[in-house]
């Protein structure tokens, strides 16, 4: 994506890299890894979060701001801190939250955590089959 692009060519392909985008619904998400923050599945597509360098969980319009910041274009989001604009912006976005799953899915939140809920214990029952055939042998 263009942040990330972007991030890449200022450290010049270096792993001076000041993002890391996390794919949580990738099988290896787990939301316990302090990198992480704790940020649930459920949380993290709820509304849009960020772990910063040390530790600290912002959520929501901020992360656009702060991400944006990063990669040396923070000006783009200085609006959204303005007295005037930050109810607005943050009331446009916590409408974008509720419905972009709907929108860019076609299911709701609750569907779809329940999906990834179901996924998961299926994928942890396979796991543990697997051990058992492994102890038979």
């Amino acid at each position: 994506d263009f942040l990330s692009r972007r991030d890449e060519k200022l450290s010049s392909g270096s792993n001076n890299r000041k993002l890391r985008l996390t794919d949580i619904e990738g099988e290896n998400y787990e939301p316990n890894d302090p990198s992480n923050g704790g940020v649930s599945y459920e949380k993290g597509m709820a509304a849009i979060h960020a772990v910063t360098s040390d530790g600290r969980i912002i959520e929501g319009v901020p992360v656009f701001g702060k991400a944006y910041e990063l990669v040396e274009l923070g000006w783009l989001f200085r609006f959204t801190e303005w007295r005037i604009m930050k109810p607005v912006v943050q009331w446009g976005y916590e409408v974008f939250a509720k419905y972009r799953t709907n929108i860019t899915r076609g299911s709701s939140l609750d569907d779809l955590v329940d999906a990834h809920n179901a996924k998961k214990a299926l994928r942890e029952e396979e796991e543990e089959c697997s051990r058992c055939d492994n102890l038979k042998r």
